[in-house]
């Protein structure tokens, strides 16, 4: 008997057909173009013998017949129908046969592989326990069932996706199922456009009814999930540029808007190059609203730094300018600049005194060792400014030969306030402007000295140290002191008016000290300004005890020696 059956099952000198991408289902008819030679082979054979033929797919990038799988389909030639098609720009006359599957089969052996193949094949049958009424098969049916049309819902009809599904099983209305189990296997494998041909061959490979109907409903939910995923990504992308798109016309609106707005106050006056750029590409309009953001900001800024009052109007002033000026000219950078000084000048931002005679006198003591006088006389000074509550006063000029300590005891004094302190060298100052900053008139002109300290310091009460006020230059073009004249009068410094600026800046909350070598060199009008106190030189005792409290544990540090002279010796 089993000699028998084998004999059934087995066909010999059949006609191997390799189909490069497709894979053809027993139970489904299929077309497959040929070239005319592959035909020609073909009718040869067809006349000697009869018309069923096997069909084999090709390994993706296989060569030669080692390159086609073991398993395809026999079928039967149904028809065939010739045409022409455009190759590489040259019409090719090409064959469609239409084929009807069979049956599965496996090679046994190739008898002949050229002009055409020719092998010796198995029929395989499907498992016999697969009996459709089987509780497992039937439930895996019902799955795959309901996989593709959940399938068929995801994809919009005209898509083309399920068109295979949609025309085999029908479409909304009614759906039209094949009886058995393998058949719907197959054909929805077949019809599965988003398979690659690998995933087909599985299929067809897999005799065992219940694991192939696995296989298809593994396949069809992937497929499922990716249909889903792309379409929420679809969805989200959609939202975006919907999103995207709402902005930019709000944007463009607000700016018309704002344009609008801007002729009104100018007295209904249109700007003749914006009426006429009404059609803007949108890289300007975004540039200008970049601008529109940043002359925001700049409000902001300018309302958050508490300008006086004449400061204000200037501001307002320029602000209008600024609008009125294209970005790329060079004076609106001009404007823009002067503006942003304004901005981040503390016109009210001070930090607070803390003025405690007692820590103050600790940090002196501390600090300098000896200067009596000098020490008593700067605590006399914080001791009224504590009753008077404010800095107006004599300024205070420490007179003395280098390195006795004029610059730290300036630095002590910020300390014992609870000041911020700024040292400002005037060695080789030789131009009013550099303190009082250069008139915008020029290029590049900036705000002078002080009023850059004040923006670096951020508050309007530091301490600034005048140092080396006897080196300021003085020749037949510039007077530096003149202007420095003004900055230390009690009584003009509240208006004190930089070129830059060009509007009163209080300098009176400032502590100005300055410090100097030798009197002779200075002006006598700036010397009646300032009251001089001595620093003589130290006596040897001072010195004695400077040299070993502070020098030599100095110099041990430097020399990474801070463990003694014991140690090193």
């Amino acid at each position: 008997g089993d000699m028998a059956s084998r004999g059934d099952s087995t066909r010999s000198d059949v006609f191997i057909l390799n189909s490069r991408q497709q894979v053809v289902f027993p139970a489904i008819r299929t077309n497959i173009t040929l070239t005319p030679k592959a035909f020609a082979d073909l009718c040869d054979y067809v006349e000697k013998n009869d018309a069923y033929i096997g069909v084999l797919a090709a390994k993706p990038g296989g060569g030669d017949h080692e390159g086609f799988y073991n398993v395809g389909t026999y079928c039967r030639i149904a028809s065939q129908s010739q045409s022409t098609t455009k190759r590489n720009d040259q019409e090719v006359t090409v064959v469609t046969l239409t084929l009807e599957g069979q049956a599965r089969f496996e090679v046994q052996s190739f008898t002949q592989t050229s002009p055409a193949h020719i092998a010796e094949i198995r029929l395989l049958e499907d498992t016999p326990e697969a009996t459709a009424d089987a509780p497992k098969v039937q439930a895996l049916v019902q799955n795959v069932q309901s996989s593709v049309l959940e399938l068929m819902q995801e994809t919009p009809q005209g898509s083309g996706q399920s068109g295979f599904l949609r025309a085999w099983f029908g479409g909304n209305k009614k759906m039209r199922w094949p009886a058995s189990p393998s058949v719907l296997a197959d054909m929805v494998a077949a019809g599965l456009q988003q398979l690659s041909a690998a995933e087909r061959q599985r299929v067809l490979e897999t005799t065992d009814v219940p694991q192939r109907l696995e296989i298809v409903l593994d396949l069809v939910r992937k497929v499922v999930e990716v249909q889903r995923l792309s379409k929420e990504i679809n969805s989200k992308m959609h939202k975006r540029s919907e999103d995207e798109l709402r902005e930019t016309v709000l944007s463009r609106q607000l700016h018309e808007l704002q344009r609008e707005m801007r002729k009104l106050k100018s007295g209904g006056k249109a700007d003749s190059s914006d009426g006429e750029g009404g059609e803007r590409d949108g890289e300007e309009a975004e540039s200008e609203d970049d601008e529109e953001d940043e002359m925001s900001a700049l409000r902001e800024a300018l309302k958050a730094a508490k300008l006086s009052p004449e400061a204000q109007k200037i501001a307002q002033r320029e602000l209008r300018r600024l609008q009125s000026i294209q970005p790329h000219h060079p004076e609106y950078t001009v404007c823009r600049t002067y503006l942003d000084t304004l901005s981040q000048l503390p016109w009210a931002d001070g930090s607070k005194d803390d003025i405690d005679l007692a820590v103050a006198h600790d940090i002196l003591e501390k600090d300098h060792y000896g200067l009596e006088k000098v020490k008593r006389r700067i605590l006399e000074f914080l001791a009224v400014q504590k009753m008077r509550g404010d800095m107006k006063g004599p300024i205070l000029c420490l007179h003395g030969p280098p390195g006795v300590g004029k610059t730290s005891l300036g630095r002590s004094v910020a300390k014992a306030l609870g000041r911020k302190f700024h040292r400002l060298a005037l060695g080789g100052v030789r131009d009013e402007a550099e303190l009082r900053g250069h008139r915008r008139t020029y290029i590049g002109s900036m705000p002078g000295a002080i009023i850059q300290a004040l923006m670096t310091m951020k508050v309007n009460n530091p301490v600034i140290l005048l140092d080396e006020i006897d080196k300021l230059t003085r020749n037949a073009m510039f007077n530096p002191s003149g202007a420095m004249l003004e900055l230390l009068d009690p009584e003009q410094n509240h208006t004190f008016k930089d070129h830059y600026l060009n509007t009163p800046f209080d300098l009176s909350k400032v502590l100005f000290l300055c410090t100097c070598n030798e009197l002779n060199a200075i002006d006598r009008p700036l010397l009646d300004r300032m009251e001089v106190i001595d620093l003589a030189g130290y006596t040897v005792e001072e010195k004695v005890h400077i040299a070993t409290t502070h020098l030599l544990p100095k110099q041990l540090r430097l020399h990474a020696l801070a463990g003694g002279p014991a140690e090193s010796a």
